[in-house]
C-alpha cells in the first residue's frame, strides 16, 4: 500500500502538481512520512526541488526504493532538464558544449548532442551552442524610456492635485 502511495506522490511531482502532492501528504501520518522508505523518497525529492538542488534529484535516481519508481523518476528528470534548458536559453547568448553537458546532467556527449538537436540548438565550430541572435536581444532590451518618463510625470501631477 505504501509503495502505491509513494508512486502516486512521485507521479504528482513528475507532473509538477505540487499542491496536489502536499494535499496527499496531509492525508498521511507524520510517522509514515518520516519512516516509510516509499513515502520518504518522494518527500525528499520534493524538498530537493524546492531548494533547487537538482544534483541531489539526479543522484536520487540511483537510490530508488523500488524498481517501479524508475518510470516516474525518468519523467521528473526530463522535466527538470527541460526547465534548466529553458533558463539557459533565456540567461545566456551561448554556452560551451561541455558546460551544457554538465549543467544538464548528461552522462555522455552523445546524449547531450541528441538533446540539443531535439531542442533545435546548433553547435558552432568553436564548440558553443548559440540561442538568440544579437538583433533579437536588442529588440527585447529596448525600453520605451520616453513613454515611461511621461507616464511617471503624469502620475506625479495627479498625485500633486490630490494632495
Amino acid at each position: 500500500m505504501h509503495q502505491l502511495l509513494g508512486l502516486n506522490l512521485l507521479f504528482l511531482l513528475s507532473q509538477n502538481r505540487v499542491s496536489e502532492f502536499h494535499t496527499e501528504l496531509e492525508r498521511l501520518s507524520a510517522r509514515d512520512i518520516q519512516t516509510n522508505i516509499y513515502i520518504k523518497h518522494p518527500v525528499s525529492l520534493e524538498q530537493y526541488l524546492m531548494e533547487g538542488n537538482y544534483n541531489k534529484v539526479f543522484l536520487a535516481k540511483g537510490n530508488i526504493p523500488a524498481e517501479s519508481y524508475t518510470f516516474f523518476i525518468d519523467i521528473l528528470l526530463d522535466t527538470i532538464r527541460d526547465e534548466i534548458a529553458g533558463c539557459i536559453e533565456k540567461a545566456y547568448e551561448q554556452i560551451q558544449f561541455g558546460e551544457a553537458t554538465r549543467v544538464l546532467f548528461f552522462s555522455s556527449p552523445k546524449k547531450m548532442t541528441e538533446y540539443a538537436k531535439k531542442r533545435g540548438w546548433s553547435l558552432s565550430p568553436d564548440g558553443y551552442y548559440s540561442f538568440t541572435s544579437q538583433q533579437q536581444r536588442t529588440e527585447e532590451v529596448t525600453i520605451p524610456s520616453t513613454e515611461l518618463a511621461q507616464q511617471v510625470i503624469e502620475y506625479a501631477r495627479q498625485l500633486e492635485m490630490i494632495v
